[in-house]
């Protein structure tokens, strides 16, 4: 069953990388953030596929494109990491400005 999943994200992943190589350079620029997440969406994907229940796939199988529902689903989530980011160039520019 997960040789079906790793087959269905697979296919999904190609799909959507041979659409954005598709685009111009200054295109895929702006869709780095995008790109970086599809990446690692599918590599968490397929690393964890083996690990899912039977169950757990076939739910996920029903679902259109999985990588672009995840995707969608993860812009929705709170991101700690953008705060976290603005605290370190906040320390480090005072700590830069110090010396």
């Amino acid at each position: 069953m997960s040789d079906h999943l790793l087959d269905r994200i697979y296919g999904e992943y190609q799909a959507y990388k041979a659409s954005v190589l598709s685009l111009s350079n200054g295109e895929i620029f702006t869709r780095c953030y995008e790109i970086n997440i599809m990446t690692n969406l599918y590599d968490i994907l397929a690393e964890r596929a083996e690990q899912l229940s039977d169950d757990m796939i076939q739910e996920l199988l029903g679902h259109k494109n999985i990588l672009s529902e995840l995707y969608d689903r993860w812009l929705k989530k709170d991101d700690n990491n953008n705060v976290e980011l603005e605290e370190y160039v906040s320390d480090e520019v005072e700590n830069m400005a110090a010396k």
